[in-house]
């Protein structure tokens, strides 16, 4: 297995990309009262939520998600709040299974969001998912685009959630047989199979996506998603960022764009997000937000075991002690990680191993 970094040593960078962007952190209790949960928990990763009875006879819940407690709590006050956190989340792992406590990491914008501030949010997605590892893969969507596709199709309540969960899977062929029994005429079909196609490079992508725009809807979003594409591709990679629509996420709380990132050798996407203003507006706060949150959970058999993993170790013996300590120290001034030993130590685990035994100094 390639490891990524240590868990600590990823969180600590983090903190500091977070902070030099003027992000505060804010530190949630870990328990809330469990009617904010209850009221939001289609929003919720995991529906199963830990409750225990309080002093007073409230029910409570151990905290399954942040953001819920963000804007429970968030004072804006006229000002915009840039946020960010390190917590642990309790929750079951894959949704089944027992409970367990999983950290996370993330942050939330409340109040004027304008171009700049997704643009800036989304800078910070690339970065942290570039912090964990140089492979990863960012995917963005808007909201506003496919619910201008469901708009066209005539779809709503629970017809609408079935689309959606074709259009999630790409799954154009029970899509075609759900059009028919639903009167979606050839035009609705081919939309909906050209929306599903569009993909790949971002800057290509919001082209085509502009291109299929039917509806006022589609095409605001579409132009959003151009402003935003051109605005990343001049500051970061272009390549590693790409438009999918079938990342749609649920429509009762998020309103614009959405993220979904991912990095190489994990099978799961390992962070989300977007802009959730529809959520805001539900637990009755003005104004907008957006923000992400990286699953270390989805992490955490991949990162490199803190403390007891080097990029290096180095063998040696009488003779040549001197050049060990030397090599040491130019590795580390080089940012690797370094251990010398006599001999290979059994509990701990290296990249490479340097055999210096049986050659002088």
């Amino acid at each position: 297995m390639t490891y990524l970094k240590g868990e600590d040593v990823v969180l600590s960078e983090l903190t500091n990309l977070y902070e030099s962007m003027g992000y505060k952190r804010y530190k949630p209790g870990c328990f809330e009262d469990y009617s904010l949960y209850l009221e939001n928990i289609d929003f919720l990763l995991s529906k199963s939520v830990v409750t225990f009875t309080g002093a007073e006879g409230r029910l409570l819940a151990l905290r399954p998600d942040v953001t819920l407690s963000v804007i429970s709590h968030a004072q804006c006050e006229g000002d915009t709040l840039k946020l960010f956190y390190t917590e642990k989340v309790y929750r079951r792992s894959d949704g089944a299974g027992e409970f367990r406590d999983i950290n996370q990491t993330g942050v939330e914008v409340i109040g004027d969001i304008d171009g700049a501030c997704e643009a800036e949010v989304s800078l910070l997605i690339i970065d942290t998912l570039a912090t964990i590892s140089a492979d990863y893969l960012l995917d963005i969507s808007h909201m506003g685009y496919t619910e201008g596709l469901m708009d066209y199709l005539g779809l709503a309540g629970e017809k609408k959630e079935q689309a959606y969960c074709y259009l999630r899977n790409k799954n154009v062929h029970d899509f075609n047989k759900f059009a028919r029994e639903n009167n979606i005429d050839e035009r609705g079909i081919k939309l909906f199979f050209d929306v599903v196609n569009i993909g790949g490079d971002a800057s290509a992508a919001v082209i085509a996506a502009k291109k299929c725009a039917v509806n006022e809807r589609m095409r605001l979003a579409a132009e959003e998603l151009e402003k935003l594409v051109s605005v990343l591709d001049k500051l970061t990679r272009g390549d590693k960022i790409n438009v999918n629509f079938s990342i749609a996420n649920n429509a009762n709380y998020y309103n614009g764009i959405i993220f979904n990132g991912y990095v190489g050798g994990v099978p799961k996407r390992v962070l989300s997000g977007g802009r959730y203003d529809k959520l805001l507006a539900k637990m009755g706060k003005m104004g907008g937000a957006i923000g992400f949150a990286l699953y270390l959970g989805e992490l955490e058999r991949f990162f490199r075991p803190d403390g007891n993993f080097v990029d290096t170790l180095i063998l040696y013996d009488d003779k040549s002690q001197y050049s060990a300590l030397e090599m040491s120290r130019n590795m580390y001034k080089d940012g690797r990680s370094v251990r010398i030993a006599r001999q290979t130590p059994q509990s701990f685990r290296f990249g490479e191993t340097i055999d210096l035994r049986g050659k002088a100094q």
